[in-house]
């Protein structure tokens, strides 16, 4: 089964405990967090970021949330301003959290920092105002 093919099933529940162990090599936080994603996987995480379902989308940011790779940073940035607001929760919690990816050392620059810092004060959803509020301070512990 190819990676895209993959990416897909994370949008059905029969099939996407499979698909997760087949991209990521693991299921638990303890597992994923010692995932090698090989090129092809991470890519096919990537366009998942991109899909026109937001249960795809949603899975492969909370994928990519335990790759340490900069480039996973970088294609979770755009979901800040996802329609859908636990897709934009998920993403800014990716942003900040060193729980889920010890080893990264991807920072925000400050015109994330700035899209984070308006979540937490104006997003129409308060759990991702309130999500954006605890990755900034993530980020600041992190300093």
């Amino acid at each position: 089964m190819s990676p895209d093919d993959l990416v897909e099933q994370l949008g059905d529940k029969r099939s996407r405990l499979d698909a997760i162990r087949q991209l990521m090599g693991g299921l638990n936080a303890r597992e994923l967090r010692d995932a090698v994603v090989t090129e092809e996987m991470f890519e096919a995480l990537v366009r998942g970021t991109r899909h026109r379902s937001d249960v795809v989308r949603w899975w492969s940011v909370q994928l990519l949330d335990h790759c340490p790779d900069k480039r996973a940073f970088d294609a979770v940035v755009p979901l800040l301003d996802d329609p859908v607001d636990r897709v934009r929760r998920n993403a800014v919690h990716a942003l900040g959290c060193r729980v889920c990816k010890p080893n990264s050392d991807s920072k925000p620059d400050s015109t994330v920092m700035a899209r984070i810092q308006s979540m937490a004060a104006q997003d129409v959803n308060a759990k991702v105002r309130r999500e954006a509020s605890a990755t900034l301070a993530a980020i600041v512990a992190s300093s």
